[in-house]
C-alpha cells in the first residue's frame, strides 16, 4: 500500500494528532507554532500555520467531533484553535503554576492536564474552570490515559509511579510502591483489564487493571525486556498489540497477549533519531511517528487490519533486538 510522503518540518516536533474524521494532521513545534496539513498519497497540503505561543507547544489533541484543536504550552496555557480556519478561539493562560507537559480528552465536555511538577488537573470545557486537582508524583508528568469507568491513569517518569484516578473519589489508588525506572509512555490493552508502560531502560511494564486492591501483599507488575533502547513512545494498535517507537529509531510492532512476543518492524528513522511521538489514524490505515529528523513519517499498518488472524512475521527482527 502506499503511503504519504514525509511532510519536511524546519523546527522540532513535540506533538502532532490526527484528525478523527478527514485526512488532517496537526504538529506542534518547539517554536510555539502549530501547522495544519492535509495528507494523502497524492501529496500533502499545508493548510494554516498560527504561532500560539512564544514557547514550545507540547500537545496538541482534536475535540472528538474534529472541529476545535486543543493546545498546551511550556508557558503554563490552553489554547483552543478552530480547525478549519487556525483562529484562536480561547486562551487560558496561566492554567498551571508551571509549564504544562502532557494533556488527555476525556469527552467532548472533561481534560486532564499534566505540568514539569507532577501536578494534574481536570477540567470542565464547559465553564474553562479546573473541578479536580492531584498532586501524587515528584517529577513531570510524562504521560495519562483515560478509560471507561471514569478513571484517569497518569504515569510519571522521573518517580517510576503509576497512579489511577477515579474522578468520582478525593483519593488516587495505584500500585503503593514506584519501580526502579523512568516510565515514559502508556497503552491499556484488553478490553481494559491490562495496562502496559514503556521504560527508559527498554522493559515494558505490565499490570493487570486493579490487582493492586485485591492482591494481599501486592506485587509489583510483570516485567518484559527485549527493546535494546528506551521506549519512548507506544500507540495501540488492538486489544492485544502495541507499535513501541524507540530511542534507536526503530517502530516495533509487539504482541502483549496471550504472549508477549515482536512480530516485526514498521518503520525506522535511522538509529540517531529516536521516535517521540507515534499515533495511528482513526481509518487504521498509517502509523505516524516524529523524531529528531524534523519530518513527519507515514506507515502502512492497513494490512494489520485485513485478516484479524493474522500478524505479520520478521525474520530477521532477532538482528534488531
Amino acid at each position: 500500500m502506499q503511503v504519504p510522503e514525509p511532510i519536511p518540518l524546519d523546527d522540532h516536533v513535540f506533538d502532532f494528532a490526527f484528525h478523527p474524521k478527514e485526512s488532517l494532521l496537526v504538529a506542534g513545534l518547539i517554536t510555539g507554532h502549530v501547522h495544519c496539513y492535509r495528507y494523502g498519497v497524492e501529496g500533502n497540503q499545508q493548510l494554516w500555520s498560527t504561532q500560539l505561543s512564544k514557547k514550545s507547544c507540547r500537545g496538541v489533541e482534536f475535540t472528538p467531533e474534529g472541529s476545535v484543536l486543543i493546545s498546551i504550552s511550556r508557558d503554563r496555557s490552553i489554547q483552543k484553535v478552530d480547525v478549519q480556519t487556525g483562529r484562536l478561539l480561547m486562551r487560558m493562560p496561566k492554567a498551571h503554576k508551571y509549564p504544562i507537559n502532557k494533556m488527555c480528552l476525556m469527552d467532548e465536555n472533561m481534560m486532564a492536564t499534566g505540568d514539569d511538577e507532577g501536578v494534574v488537573k481536570i477540567w470542565d470545557q464547559r465553564t474553562q474552570k479546573a473541578v479536580k486537582e492531584y498532586k501524587v508524583h515528584e517529577d513531570f508528568i510524562a504521560d495519562m490515559i483515560f478509560t471507561d469507568g471514569y478513571s484517569n491513569i497518569q504515569i510519571n517518569r522521573g518517580d517510576g509511579r503509576l497512579s489511577v484516578h477515579d474522578l468520582r473519589a478525593d483519593q488516587p489508588t495505584g500500585p503503593p510502591e514506584p519501580v526502579e525506572d523512568e516510565l515514559l509512555c502508556l497503552s491499556i490493552l484488553k478490553n481494559g483489564t491490562q495496562v502496559v508502560a514503556g521504560s527508559q531502560s527498554g522493559a515494558l511494564y505490565l499490570w493487570q487493571w486493579g490487582e493492586w486492591k485485591t492482591k494481599t501483599p501486592p506485587s509489583g507488575p510483570d516485567r518484559w525486556v527485549g527493546h535494546p533502547s528506551s521506549v519512548d513512545s507506544q500507540c495501540k494498535l488492538d486489544e492485544e498489540t502495541i507499535c513501541t517507537g524507540g530511542s534507536d529509531g526503530i517502530l516495533r510492532l509487539v504482541t502483549i497477549v496471550p504472549k508477549r512476543r515482536f512480530e516485526g518492524v514498521l518503520g525506522d528513522h535511522g538509529e540517531d533519531f529516536p521516535v517521540e511521538r507515534v499515533r495511528m489514524t482513526a481509518q487504521q490505515d498509517f502509523l505516524g511517528s516524529c523524531g529528531h529528523d524534523l519530518q513527519l513519517r507515514f506507515w502502512d499498518v492497513g494490512f494489520l487490519f485485513e485478516q484479524e488472524t493474522s500478524k505479520p512475521t520478521n525474520t530477521f527482527y532477532h538482528d534488531l533486538t
